[in-house]
């Protein structure tokens, strides 16, 4: 059995695939399993998945029909057997040594999940390797720090697979990263995490995060509360109150933000109608909001719709 999984969604990014591959490969720690879902690709990718394969007996290879994201990592983990897993974005790359370090962060503190800082890529610079030192945090209070230094992002971290084995990523939303880690961290009691950027994300005009806010999206961010809130509510109710006002509070300060700067009264409405929604459930409230949002959320709750 290979230590690590590597699973890599792949999707109309041939112009990146090769550099992805080629840092994967080429990791100080040889002893993994490379699975990568082609989620339907229009281009070139899956011929270069092919030709890849052929090369590396490592890499495996699984074609669907585009279902997104979430659908492609959850394919590329049944698929794995490694003890620890690794999601890698097919436009990023990583330094050679991000598997070796994160595996022997964990080997070394015993912690289930570790992690790594990352550098933003605008051309082909190559991550950098600092100190690689060691620290333990516990592992919610430090994804749900207000600085958030460790991130929401599932691609800068390795995980053990026991930790992860019953918990899929939500399909058909965007944001899948922050519902996926809220209840993985949850059940956890400590992270380990180097400050070393060892991870390469690579900066696109076309990427989810930085494309205009609309009804999809604002509909992601509503299907991600119910699914944090329900599963902490069900399985972690102590930890509710921590998730409502470092968490969820944070979201409703970006879906907020997002409706503001939309020239679309439509999307400002429908923001409104799903704060007061969440209001009325006592998901969302005021704690945990600087005066200037409490401000914000006073206003869309009484906004007339």
């Amino acid at each position: 059995m290979p230590k690590v999984a590597v699973i890599i969604p792949v999707y109309n990014v041939e112009k990146y695939l090769p550099q992805c591959l080629d840092s994967v490969i080429s990791q100080t720690l040889q002893d993994i399993e490379i699975i990568c879902v082609n989620d339907g690709s229009t281009d070139n990718c899956g011929k270069i998945l092919q030709e890849y394969a052929a090369k590396d007996k490592r890499i495996t290879v699984i074609e669907q029909e585009n279902k997104g994201l979430s659908s492609a990592r959850n394919a590329g983990f049944a698929k794995s057997t490694a003890e620890y897993v690794s999601f890698i974005d097919s436009d990023d790359f990583v330094h050679p040594q991000f598997l070796e370090v994160l595996y022997k962060a964990i080997s070394q503190t015993k912690c289930e999940i570790s992690g790594c800082d990352f550098k933003k890529i605008y051309d082909n610079e190559i991550p950098e390797q600092s100190n690689n030192i060691v620290k333990i945090y516990p592992a919610l209070d430090a994804l749900l720090n207000r600085k958030n230094f460790i991130h929401y992002n599932v691609w800068n971290k390795l995980y053990r697979r026991d930790v992860i084995k019953d918990i899929s990523f939500a399909e058909g939303i965007f944001y899948e990263d922050w519902v996926f880690n809220i209840c993985v961290f949850a059940r956890i009691e400590a992270f380990a995490w180097i400050n070393s950027p060892l991870y390469g994300y690579r900066m696109s005009d076309c990427s989810i995060m930085r494309s205009q806010f609309n009804l999809q999206k604002l509909d992601s961010y509503v299907k991600g509360i119910e699914i944090v809130t329900t599963t902490v509510q069900t399985s972690y109710p102590d930890l509710w109150k921590k998730v409502k006002c470092m968490c969820i509070s944070r979201i409703v300060k970006m879906m907020m933000n997002s409706a503001l700067r939309s020239k679309n009264d439509e999307i400002k409405r429908q923001v409104a109608c799903v704060l007061q929604n969440l209001y009325d459930k006592h998901i969302v409230g005021y704690k945990g909001l600087s005066w200037l949002n409490k401000v914000k959320l006073y206003k869309f709750l009484n906004m007339k719709v």
